[in-house]
């Protein structure tokens, strides 16, 4: 039995999807969780085969949800729910564990995506994880103003600032601006944590659009491959 975690505190949304879901009781057992708080207690007492996860939840929100799966759970595939639309970054993003569904989304599109997902092997000892790209994207997409700490194993920490989605600075290892987004966003593997935004303003030192700096990060490491968005991307007028 192949256990899903719906994290969504939309009651209709998360019973909707519990319904979608009902014709494959025999072989999927689906455990709803109203918040990231909820369901970082869950992934500590089952065994999850798919997280699907809304972005905006009270107490513990998507991307501190997901940035604790990236680091102690690398290897469970994540359905993020979003009520941004196909975003303006498209061009790349690394083959790892997440599929966007913007909000509404086909039920049927759904429930074909999740059984494909959960019946796909991931070899063991195979650890991926959410990638820097990954979430900072999702940032964008959710114009989310905050400190996004990335922290590759073994190495210095990094710093991205995102204010209402836009990246305003980066640092690590004394490089500043530009030159460490390219740094930090050229990881593949590393532990992650959100804090606010500081009070203090914060002066742009960055100009460049994310995804032309996701591109030149990533352009020469083999695991980057191009993706058609079509299949990433559900239908912004799928039938709801």
């Amino acid at each position: 039995m192949k256990k899903i975690l719906i994290a969504e505190d939309d009651k209709i949304l998360s019973m909707r999807i519990c319904k979608a879901l009902e014709k494959q009781s025999d072989t999927l057992d689906v455990i709803e969780a109203s918040n990231g708080k909820e369901a970082i207690d869950v992934l500590k007492k089952h065994q999850i085969s798919l997280l699907v996860t809304d972005i905006q939840m009270p107490e513990v929100d998507g991307f501190v949800l997901l940035a604790h799966v990236s680091e102690h759970y690398p290897v469970i595939p994540c359905f993020v729910m979003t009520a941004i639309g196909t975003p303006e970054v498209k061009p790349k993003l690394p083959r790892d564990l997440v599929r966007f569904f913007p909000k509404p989304f086909g039920m049927d599109d759904f429930v074909k995506a999740v059984i494909e997902t959960v019946s796909r092997d991931i070899p063991r000892g195979v650890l991926r994880g959410i990638s820097v790209a990954s979430l900072c994207t999702m940032i964008e997409m959710e114009k989310k103003t905050c400190l996004f700490e990335v922290i590759p194993s073994g190495e210095e920490r990094g710093v991205l600032y995102f204010d209402r989605g836009v990246l305003y600075d980066a640092s690590i290892s004394g490089l500043k601006g530009e030159a460490a987004a390219l740094q930090i966003l050229g990881h593949e593997k590393a532990t992650f944590r959100f804090r606010n935004f500081p009070d203090k303003k914060i002066p742009r030192k960055i100009d460049k659009k994310l995804y032309a700096l996701v591109e030149e990060a990533v352009a020469s490491k083999a695991s980057f491959d191009e993706i058609d968005w079509g299949e990433v991307l559900e239908d912004d007028d799928a039938e709801a």
